[in-house]
């Protein structure tokens, strides 16, 4: 059942622990309250210290320590002002005001809360003054200041003028102090280029904690300090994050109301949306259909519409249309958006979006039949026009001169009354028609013509892959040579970007169906083969086989990794968004997101041709099409016209002796040169064993990505884990589990980490890696994939790695999509060189640097650059 939640009482470090099932994907969770059979109890050092059982009557905490006690007191007074407990109240401030010190911060905070609850705002805002004033320990006025910004300051983008707090464990309040530090960087970026990637990483550094520390796992008055404060992290792209303090605040009102309210649930379904978990973000909205008190259909219809498109998104067209049937149409509020366009929609916008999804699930007739019954009113608007356009789109394969008939009225009426995305996405369309009616001249007009229309007001919505594909459809089709590479290289380099939302351009783009991604493809190579565009054919390989990878990625980025895909999420599904996320759309932290996103995609930037001419070495790469496999042979000392040569070979066996052969005839050709490096792909691996078999005293490298080369190339120092070496190999350099990790940042830079280590689950997936070690004192430590993935940045990247099979318990050569992920987030976060080999006996090394030399690595293991060399 969605909501069958499994709670678990646990005891660390005496803090406040409670643990949930996850139902919403984050992971199980600990915090101080907990549900049992008797209704929920609050717990601390793994002891019940009041419960339903006894109606959350307050008694005075026993056994704690004072920071232990302030938490208590925090915990049951959130609860009392939840459930506006006069009587609780009091007894707590009575308690409070007979202790000295350190709890006096905690009853100004409840005395305000209190007041800001009755709603006596001023009074409120006195008591925490006052404290303020009175107050002479700096922590102290600096936390009760930073509660007075949270609960009465608004502005712009809602950012509030916080204090940068210093936190540390043994201090009381340390988890307020957290939340504090990070609002405080949150709201640092301003939307400018100027440091805001250092910016991001702090941000990081700051959050890792919350997700790390048991202290952390509770935050008391989360929603009372800042109930945005998951939006604001969504928006700035940090939808892990989000996800996590909306749980927080969603497991308190659990326990404080018995179930999550209507308004959280929505928010959480748009972070998973956002996420990419469209699957949990269609529970959550039917739990939200199944609880919430009102049953007005403007809400109901709202999240209909929601789970309609999700189940689009999932390929469940049946799904989709059994929601949109139960939309109630004769009752619509014109506050309901479009989920994928961002904008309100009428009913006529619905019914089209219906359409769609009816001609997935059933067929076309079916579609045009609805399309059909929705009657025009006296005077036509841009909306009544739309399914119009959509019966064009669905009949073209039935009638292309009706179609283009349709097509053609609404270009002309759009084009008079100014209505550019109408008129652009009914050109696209049209363009199309004319290739199924054999115009092809015509067609390539409308192309031409589309690219016009759209102001900067409506850019969002073009789509250049969907253009441009169709240039090369009609310069194909019509049989003549024709200037279409470009249109080829462009219609790639946008489809790269777009390729996970492939289905939703079929209702927000109109994109004809008959006219596939897979025809483009096809066309596209033999159109560059028959040109003999040796680098056109590399580079549109290279990206097919990039783009093959992307869709295959099961796994959800984290870190900063995913600002880039959560941007993207944002521009095609940011509909999904409640009422309350409204303001934010035009923030900072939206500007903040945008730069710092095309900062990272700046560092991805790949060019084949230009990375393989700035290279000094030949160049081996093996790329498999269909029923095809294509070998590149990239040797610097031709001449600029011949430096490129490629063939194709008719099979799909990598090791075939056509294939082998060709490599070892490419390798005579350049058996000169000291270095020869191959692409790391399945077929290059292959490439480099075989190479390696036949010619054992030479040296070949794999290079995992066309990103031009910027390593320094200077010599490293071996530095690894201490815990796993505690005597001594001669030349390593072993550190605390802290600096290996990246929690921590080491002095030195030019280093090589070594990883020799086994892992301890055998079964875990790639994210959940861990590595256990016991040290010389008895004590357990462990270095976490997932906490180092939060923790690597620029500035804690190691310039190398060196490892083997025991950190992944798999060999490269039985589980090559596992390592292509450890390579993958190495690279990623800005690794330069990996050195691979299945294992090794130190005893036999003459010290830690002959690790690095890549004669250790001829006949076993490889080594892997970034880029080409």
């Amino acid at each position: 059942m969605f909501y069958n939640y499994l709670f678990i009482i646990l005891c660390v470090f005496g803090t406040l622990i409670f643990s949930t099932a996850d139902v919403y994907g984050q992971g199980k969770r600990n915090q101080g309250w907990s549900v049992n059979s008797s209704g929920g109890a609050l717990m601390i050092q793994g002891n019940e210290v009041i419960s339903a059982r006894e109606g959350f009557r307050f008694k005075s905490p026993q056994n704690l320590n004072p920071n232990q006690e302030i938490d208590y007191y925090l915990a049951l007074g959130e609860f009392y002002l939840k459930r506006k407990d006069k009587v609780g109240i009091a007894n707590i401030l009575y308690d409070l005001r007979t202790k000295k010190g350190e709890y006096s911060f905690a009853d100004a905070l409840l005395t305000s809360l209190w007041k800001q609850t009755q709603g006596e705002d001023v009074q409120a805002i006195k008591v925490l003054d006052s404290y303020i004033q009175k107050e002479p320990n700096t922590y102290f006025r600096n936390l009760a200041k930073n509660m007075h910004a949270n609960l009465f300051q608004s502005g712009e983008d809602e950012k509030k003028a916080m204090i940068r707090m210093d936190c540390l464990k043994t201090k009381p309040y340390y988890a307020l102090c957290r939340v504090f530090r990070l609002q405080y960087y949150i709201d640092l970026p301003n939307g400018k280029e100027k440091e805001m990637h250092k910016q991001y990483v702090n941000i990081m550094r700051v959050a890792s904690p919350f997700f790390e520390d048991p202290l952390l796992e509770w935050i008391p008055l989360l929603d009372r300090i800042d109930e945005d404060l998951p939006a604001k992290l969504a928006f700035l792209g940090l939808i892990r994050e989000a996800f996590y303090f909306q749980n927080m605040i969603m497991d308190f009102e659990r326990i404080a109301d018995g179930d999550v309210s209507e308004n959280s649930i929505e928010r959480l379904s748009f972070f998973q949306t956002l996420g990419g978990d469209y699957s949990l973000a269609e529970e959550s909205l039917l739990h939200y259909l199944r609880i919430t008190k009102s049953k007005k259909t403007s809400y109901t219809n709202r999240i209909y519409l929601k789970l309609g498109v999700l189940a689009f998104l999932q390929k469940d067209y049946k799904k989709s249309v059994d929601y949109y049937l139960k939309l109630d149409l004769s009752n619509w509020s014109s506050n309901i958006l479009h989920p994928v366009l961002n904008e309100p929609i009428t009913i006529t916008g619905a019914k089209d979006l219906i359409a769609v999804s009816v001609w997935k699930a059933q067929n076309a007739d079916n579609a045009i039949r609805a399309l059909q019954k929705i009657q025009d009113p006296e005077k036509l608007t841009e909306d009544d026009i739309w399914p119009k356009l959509r019966l064009a789109q669905i009949i073209m394969d039935q009638n292309p001169e009706i179609s283009s008939q349709i097509a053609d009225e609404i270009i002309y009426m759009a084009a008079g009354k100014g209505w550019r995305r109408l008129e652009y996405a009914a050109t696209v369309l049209q363009g199309y028609n004319q290739i199924y009616r054999k115009e092809f001249r015509k067609s390539t007009i409308e192309f031409t013509k589309s690219r016009g229309i759209l102001d900067t007001e409506n850019s969002f919505y073009s789509s250049e892959f969907v253009r441009n594909f169709g240039f090369v459809f009609a310069h194909t089709a019509s049989g003549k040579r024709g200037p279409i590479t470009v249109h080829i290289r462009e219609g790639i380099s946008d489809y790269k970007n777009s390729s996970l939302y492939e289905d939703l351009f079929l209702i927000r783009n109109y994109r004809p169906v008959s006219f596939s991604t897979d025809q483009f493809w096809d066309y596209s190579i033999q159109f560059l083969k028959d040109e003999s565009d040796g680098w056109g054919l590399l580079d549109s390989l290279y990206n097919y086989e990039s783009i093959k990878r992307r869709l295959s990625d099961k796994g959800k980025p984290q870190s900063l990794f995913q600002i880039q895909f959560i941007e993207t999420q944002f521009k095609y599904l940011s509909g999904f968004h409640t009422q309350r996320e409204s303001k934010f759309f035009d923030s900072t932290y939206v500007d903040s997101r945008q730069t710092e996103s095309m900062i990272l995609t700046k560092g991805e930037e790949e060019s084949v041709v230009k990375t393989l001419e700035a290279s000094k070495n030949p160049s081996i790469i093996v790329l498999p099409y269909k029923d095809s496999i294509f070998l590149f042979f990239y040797n610097p000392k031709e001449s600029k016209k011949n430096t490129l040569t490629w063939k194709e070979i008719k099979t799909t066996r990598f090791e075939s002796i056509e294939v082998t052969e060709s490599i070892k005839d490419f390798y005579y050709l350049t058996r000169e040169s000291e270095r020869h490096q191959i692409y790391l792909n399945e077929p290059g691996l292959v490439a480099s064993r075989f190479l390696k078999k036949e010619f054992k005293d030479k040296d070949f490298f794999l290079f995992y990505s066309m990103m031009p080369n910027t390593d320094s190339s200077k010599s490293l120092s071996v530095v690894s884990w201490g815990c796993p070496f505690p005597a001594p190999v001669q030349g390593l350099k072993t550190v605390e589990t802290a600096y290996f990790e990246g929690s921590r940042i080491l002095k030195e830079k030019e280093r090589a980490h070594l990883w020799d280590f086994d892992a301890q689950s055998k079964n875990s997936s790639f994210r959940d890696l861990n590595w256990v070690c016991k040290n010389t004192s008895g004590n357990f430590e462990e270095v976490s994939l997932n906490r180092l993935s939060r923790r690597i940045d620029y500035r804690t990247v190691p310039r190398a790695i060196i490892y083997s099979d025991r950190v992944l318990s798999k060999s490269l050569q039985d589980s090559y999509p596992l390592h292509l992920s450890w390579l993958q987030f190495w690279f990623r976060s800005g690794v330069k060189s990996v050195f691979y080999k299945p294992k090794w006996s130190y005893s036999d090394l003459p010290g830690a640097l002959s690790l690095l030399d890549p004669a250790f690595f001829r006949e076993e293991g490889s080594v892997i650059t970034q880029s080409p060399h």
